[in-house]
């Protein structure tokens, strides 16, 4: 078997320079679950940012297609970081998280303080985890989708001024 050495060395080439803009960071940025709310309550007043807060499960289908035609866009876009902060909410987690006031708490109950029990669900929170934007339920409608999504971000963004 003879091996065409441009295209072993072009590809080559290639996979250095992806590994090299991966660990240096010029690499798109990921979609980032949360955890300690109590630590994002302090980013969300220092940068005077609303969160959206994306309730989503792994086994769900329309979790991973709203984030890859429009969550994943907006992070890597850089268009969004002076209007809103995104972060995922992983409904299956078996971890605690701690609450926006500071209690160690499981998912269930983050969840339910926060009345999500269908993912995706899309929840626009102030620093004090209060719920300031039309929520989004499901993920059927792409057509439209963008629109109230750009309406529930200028509400939110509205709310926090």
């Amino acid at each position: 078997m003879q091996i065409n050495q441009p295209l072993t060395t072009i590809a080559l080439l290639g996979l250095l320079l992806l590994s090299t803009l991966t660990h240096t960071g010029f690499a798109a940025e990921s979609l980032q679950d949360a955890h300690d709310f109590r630590a994002l309550q302090q980013e969300m007043q220092n940068k005077k940012l609303p969160l959206l807060l994306a309730f989503r499960a792994d086994y769900c289908g329309f979790c991973k297609r709203l984030e890859a035609e429009y969550l994943q866009p907006m992070i890597t876009s850089g268009k969004y970081d002076s209007r809103i902060l995104i972060r995922s909410f992983d409904m299956g987690d078996e971890a605690s998280v701690i609450d926006f006031n500071g209690d160690k708490i499981d998912v269930d109950e983050f969840a339910a303080r926060h009345k999500v029990s269908l993912t995706p669900t899309l929840v626009f929170l102030n620093a004090q985890g209060e719920e300031i934007a039309e929520r989004l339920l499901g993920y059927n409608s792409p057509d439209f989708y963008g629109a109230y999504l750009e309406n529930a971000i200028d509400a939110a963004q509205q709310a926090v001024k």
